[in-house]
């Protein structure tokens, strides 16, 4: 295979996205009442590519944007933005925060991350403002407000960002090995907890890592900054209008 180019890689992400969106927001009794519990399943593993190659290039965005406040805000705006349809359309609660706040949260801790850099005599003290963050997410989580993917999100988009360009010999093949461990204890953590199929379909998110070694830091095709951020909101609205016509 060709390197992959972060255009194109986004491009399969917003696909994968898509169609796991299909699959959740239409609903898993949509497919049992059709007898196509089978394909709800295939939508569902499908999307699970998604995420870590949102959380790969949010880490590379963070490290090579010109302009970091800008990025923040750009990301805040849009994740304002999709909450109210991430609500209605995946039924969930008010206090369910979609993957934008994720990133968001995880960027604070880029932000921590690149201050215990700078300054090395207060490494430390950042270490423990980053656990706390880590911390007070299950905090919120057991207040009921819940971060789409919490602790394990943003522990993903931290390992991309700590190791995926770090000067650390065989430092890709440990974020690889450390991201798959996460996901596998997040699983098994899940499954403990419901011992269902769907407590265990994020494992699947690992097949990401085929493409992503692919990467070769090439850009490819420009196209529009904002069409990213925008196909998030539109595509779940529109899949959202759409089942409510079936």
């Amino acid at each position: 295979m060709h390197s992959l180019t972060r255009t194109s890689l986004k491009y399969i992400a917003l696909i994968c996205m898509l169609i796991d969106h299909i699959g959740a927001i239409i609903g898993r009794e949509f497919f049992v009442s059709t007898n196509l519990l089978w394909l709800y399943y295939v939508f569902r593993i499908i999307g699970r590519i998604a995420f870590p190659i949102f959380a790969f290039f949010l880490s590379v965005g963070w490290q090579r944007t010109s302009n970091k406040k800008k990025y923040v805000l750009t990301i805040l705006l849009f994740a304002i933005i999709t909450q109210p349809i991430y609500y209605f359309a995946l039924n969930t609660s008010v206090f369910s925060l979609n993957i934008l706040f994720t990133f968001l949260v995880s960027i604070l801790v880029f932000y921590l991350i690149d201050l215990s850099r700078k300054y090395k005599d207060m490494r430390f003290l950042y270490i423990i403002f980053i656990a706390v963050i880590l911390l007070s997410i299950f905090a919120f989580e057991t207040l009921g407000i819940v971060f789409d993917y919490g602790i394990y999100g943003v522990l993903i988009c931290t390992i991309f960002y700590l190791f995926y360009d770090s000067k650390i010999k065989y430092s890709r093949l440990v974020m690889w090995i450390l991201f798959s461990l996460i996901t596998i204890i997040y699983c098994s953590i899940n499954l403990i907890s419901n011992f269902i199929f769907d407590s265990v379909l994020q494992i699947f998110s690992l097949l990401s890592i085929i493409l992503l070694v692919f990467y070769r830091g090439e850009n490819g095709k420009k196209t529009s900054k904002y069409l990213f951020y925008i196909f998030y909101p539109a595509h779940i609205l529109v899949i959202y209008l759409i089942s409510l016509l079936i």
